[in-house]
């Protein structure tokens, strides 16, 4: 019987005593564990570096600021350049459309490509018959073509010796018919010394 009593009061006794646990030694030790924080919140060296971190982070977010600032000019000077290159584009698009639709050229130039001899003669004519007219809507004075082209180069056109070279082809289709030979390679020719003469009057 006696074992079972040993047992007992083994089984009787409490797991934890509250009687010696040191409240003020828990305090001290929590108190201990933040004393490190606390001085490195009140240390001025701390605030410093803190100071320090800021002004470099200011100075780099300045830096990134200005960066973006002229990188958005950059893009939109780029921007400014593209939009006046399309404007010329366009513009130059706007002024080949303005030669091909001028009526009397267009003729003109539907002529030359047809596949008849008698329409390449026909389209060298009208090209001397319309350069005539323009010079005289220019107030060139002249009675002939001859007289006309002789006013148009003492006021410096560029182009005036081609005029002079197509008009002497024009005279021998004029005057000499079917037996001045005419290709149609030939007749491009001349009517590429037109174009540069109308071009140069800003008439195509």
């Amino acid at each position: 019987m006696q074992p079972t009593n040993s047992i007992q009061s083994v089984t009787a006794q409490p797991l934890f005593d509250p009687t010696y646990l040191n409240m003020e030694y828990v305090f001290n030790k929590a108190a201990s564990s933040i004393d490190p924080f606390v001085a490195t919140i009140t240390n001025p060296r701390t605030w410093e570096n803190i100071g320090i971190i800021s002004v470099c982070i200011s100075i780099l977010a300045l830096f990134i600021i200005i960066f973006s600032l002229v990188r958005m000019y950059e893009i939109q000077v780029f921007d400014k350049m593209e939009i006046e290159h399309e404007i010329n584009h366009a513009l130059a698009k706007d002024k080949e459309l303005e030669r091909t639709s001028n009526p009397r050229w267009k003729y003109i130039l539907t002529l030359i490509e047809s596949p008849n001899e008698s329409d390449w003669r026909i389209a060298v004519l009208e090209a001397d018959s319309l350069l005539e007219e323009t010079f005289k809507e220019r107030g060139i004075v002249g009675d002939t073509m001859a007289e006309l082209l002789e006013e148009a180069t003492s006021n410096g056109y560029r182009s005036i010796q081609d005029a002079w070279d197509a008009h002497i082809i024009r005279n021998k289709i004029a005057h000499e018919g079917t037996d001045f030979p005419m290709s149609q390679v030939e007749g491009r020719r001349v009517i590429k010394l037109y174009q540069n003469i109308f071009e140069d009057l800003d008439v195509i």
